[in-house]
């Protein structure tokens, strides 16, 4: 198709952006002249990068001469790169939908996009379950570092949000926004967890940063309806380091409300006064909510007096070790599964009493056995 021609299908619409809350790069490419980069890359060599990407979004070949519309939406931005939904119309009122991956400035930004596609390839190439597809990446001499990936309409960003019940997941999406109950969270954290054992090389994991979707029942009962999580990105690959070192990083992606009370380096104290924890809390929430800091800050005191920010870390502590065990009873019966799970986290243990690995600061290595104990006899794994 030329080049005229293609470009009388393709419309834009620039919304504000609602999630990026950083400081633009002096460099930094404008949304105008993004599009501009982006056109260009849509249309280059008779649109093969879009013809390409549709083919794999249909799961079917796809003609340019059958599309009718492609509209093109700024979703998403954030520090790094800009989101954008496309969805295209064919012939027949056949719809496409794709989201496309764009840097937001030269030099790291550049550079990171192209490892993201890269390194998603080869997550989808492992296990194609947990990871979105990407489709097409930009050829290596275009003005900016784009590709476009698998885009999944019912799955939505997650998030950790530690202001609502001693910290639970929610749904962080305009018009969908949605706190899960504690138990729930608990199966969100167990089944995230389970997924990042299956990927032994992923690196720079950020649950903060929308490194996770899912599509949930809408409300089931309970929060007890089957769901389904997706990875969105790979920031960083490296060799297997085995799984001490493994459960030592993903350990480091662990979230707790308590964790914004402690020093980063031991567990946070659970007979803190009330003058250190206001004083504490009322600082981290002060740069998001302002005038509601100080109100937010006192309902967080009395989930912490309740027992509510110790339950929930001694509940993420026994969903690790459960996850470890999800991610091998996957392929092992029961026995054997809880057994490498014991001889992991065992190893772990030794291994930071003994200082070859550092510590977890919110899951003490001392913790373990007795963790370890008390699931082997509440799960009747002996």
């Amino acid at each position: 198709m030329d080049r005229a021609t293609l470009a009388q299908k393709i419309a834009w619409q620039l919304q504000p952006s609602w999630h990026f809350r950083g400081a633009a790069e002096a460099a930094e490419w404008s949304v105008k002249d993004t599009v501009k980069a982006l056109q260009a890359l849509l249309l280059a060599d008779r649109g093969a990068f879009l013809q390409q990407t549709l083919s794999l979004a249909a799961q079917q070949p796809v003609d340019l001469e059958t599309l009718e519309q492609l509209v093109i939406t700024l979703f998403q931005e954030g520090a790094v790169q800009r989101v954008w939904r496309a969805h295209g119309t064919l012939s027949k009122g056949t719809r496409c939908v794709f989201g496309m991956i764009v840097a937001r400035a030269p030099g790291a930004s550049q550079a990171v996009t192209q490892r993201d596609f890269r390194y998603l390839q080869q997550l989808h190439a492992r296990q194609p379950q947990y990871c979105v597809q990407p489709y097409v990446d930009s050829p290596s001499a275009a003005d900016l570092a784009a590709f476009s990936v698998q885009w999944l309409e019912s799955h939505k960003e997650l998030v950790f949000e530690i202001v609502r019940d001693g910290g639970v997941f929610f749904v962080n999406a305009t018009g969908h926004h949605r706190a899960f109950s504690p138990d729930m969270s608990r199966r969100i954290w167990r089944r995230i967890i389970a997924i990042l054992w299956s990927y032994p090389s992923l690196s720079g994991v950020n649950i903060q940063a929308g490194d996770f979707v899912g599509q949930f029942r809408d409300h089931a009962p309970d929060d007890r309806g089957d769901f389904d999580l997706k990875l969105t990105t790979a920031r960083d690959l490296r060799p297997d380091p085995g799984p001490v070192a493994r459960l030592r990083d993903i350990l480091g992606y662990g979230i707790t409300a308590s964790g914004y009370l402690s020093d980063g380096q031991t567990p946070f104290e659970r007979q803190m006064t009330e003058a250190v924890f206001m004083h504490r809390m009322q600082a981290i929430l002060q740069r998001r909510f302002r005038d509601r800091a100080h109100r937010l800050a006192q309902h967080q005191w009395t989930l912490f007096k309740q027992g509510i920010f110790a339950r929930q870390e001694d509940h993420l502590k026994e969903d690790y070790v459960l996850a470890t065990y999800d991610h091998l009873h996957a392929e092992l019966a029961v026995e054997p599964a809880w057994r490498e799970t014991c001889q992991r986290w065992t190893a772990y243990a030794e291994a930071v009493q003994s200082g070859a690995v550092a510590p977890s600061w919110w899951f003490p290595a001392p913790d373990i056995p007795q963790v370890l104990d008390r699931l082997t006899r509440h799960h009747r794994f002996a």
